[in-house]
């Protein structure tokens, strides 16, 4: 079928160089990714473009024998239902960046958060904890106390200068854990009782054999317990943008119609109605 040298292939009798065909579909040279054949050996070329051919072949077989075997009416009626919910869902998307403030202020987060907060209780024990663990005989040890439980802003630079001490760091308190990845993170918890653990503004100066631990515990949520806004804000956020998403559809589906209908593309036309 298909001769090769070097990249010399079937020489073109119009404008493209057929190199396969299945009833009357025709593959053409063109038509396939040099990416596949380029760059390679003859042989190498040769061998990725008949696969190529044989992959075709397949599909091609397949397709022509399922036009035959399958209710190609109901096909095209779903193809054509697609294609109108793409365009429509395409356009939408579009409209309604025009129609929906994405920006959520701060005082509307807390706003709803005090009219939700009900439904925001946490399903598992959470911790809050600002922590260092450096060398247990570090020469800075003494320092590194003193800095780390203080809540001077100096002593929070001093603690970042040398962050480079530390195998492990959260000095700002930033992140909440479940209990088990709390322990997983800090392992000299491991065997600790959760209830010792779990109060807030604890301080804890921990050791093992190799690391000194600092920790402090900043907030914990109980089971069953309302979250705080930090935990929840991602989630009343999309519960804001959800509830202007419908409310700016529908002001969208308003204007489509009333515009359509000001201009004369859309009327409604009176019907009578018989009981008969």
């Amino acid at each position: 079928m298909l001769l090769f040298a070097g990249c010399q292939y079937f020489q073109k009798t119009v404008d493209k160089t057929p190199v396969a065909k299945i009833y009357d579909t025709y593959l053409y040279l063109e038509d396939i990714n040099p990416v596949i054949y380029k760059g390679k050996s003859p042989e190498d070329s040769t061998n990725a473009i008949h696969q190529y051919m044989e992959d075709w072949a397949y599909r091609t077989l397949l397709l022509k024998q399922a036009e035959r075997n399958v209710d190609t009416l109901k096909i095209n009626h779903l193809v054509a239902q697609y294609r109108r919910d793409l365009l429509t869902g395409t356009y939408k998307a579009r409209l309604l960046q025009k129609y929906i403030d994405t920006v959520v202020p701060e005082d509307t987060l807390q706003a709803y958060y005090q009219k939700y907060r009900q439904y925001f209780k946490s399903k598992d024990v959470l911790i809050k904890p600002k922590f260092l663990v450096t060398q247990k005989n570090h020469p800075k040890i003494s320092k590194f106390k003193k800095w780390f439980f203080s809540e001077k802003s100096e002593y929070y630079d001093s603690l970042i200068k040398n962050t480079n001490s530390f195998s492990a760091y959260n000095l700002t308190a930033d992140k909440w854990y479940v209990m088990p990845e709390f322990k997983k993170e800090l392992p000299v918890f491991k065997h600790m009782n959760d209830k010792y653990i779990l109060k807030k503004s604890k301080k804890f100066v921990l050791s093992d054999t190799l690391s000194l631990y600092l920790v402090f515990v900043k907030d914990v949520v109980q089971q069953n317990q309302i979250m705080p806004l930090s935990l929840v804000k991602n989630d009343l956020k999309q519960l804001i943008l959800s509830k202007r998403k419908q409310a700016a559809l529908s002001r969208m589906e308003n204007d489509i119609k009333q515009e359509a209908i000001s201009n004369k593309i859309f009327k409604i036309f009176k019907t009578k109605h018989s009981n008969e």
